[in-house]
């Protein structure tokens, strides 16, 4: 699945959130799957409300830990591919 760099995305209702010791534990509560992120991942998690497609997410992380557009672009990319495919967000 290959998301495109302005498609808006949505974090699902149902998920439920924690942090512990700089890790983010995601928790489906339908399907009960946990998935675990570092801190960076939570952070994009974080932040998804406000900048829901993948170029302004990239755009917010590369100004956050002054990174380069082309790594940030493909991580964040695939990592967002990776909360769709675990059920954690979907395609507005």
């Amino acid at each position: 699945m290959t998301i495109l760099a302005d498609q808006t995305l949505l974090r699902r209702e149902n998920i439920e959130t924690a942090e512990l010791d700089g890790e983010w534990l995601l928790l489906n509560i339908d399907t009960h799957a946990i998935t675990k992120v570092n801190e960076l991942g939570g952070f994009i998690w974080s932040i998804l409300p406000e900048y829901p497609t993948v170029a302004e997410l990239a755009e917010k992380v590369r100004t956050e830990y002054d990174v380069e557009m082309e790594v940030v672009l493909d991580d964040v990319q695939a990592f967002v591919e990776m909360l769709i495919e675990a059920g954690l967000l979907i395609n507005a």
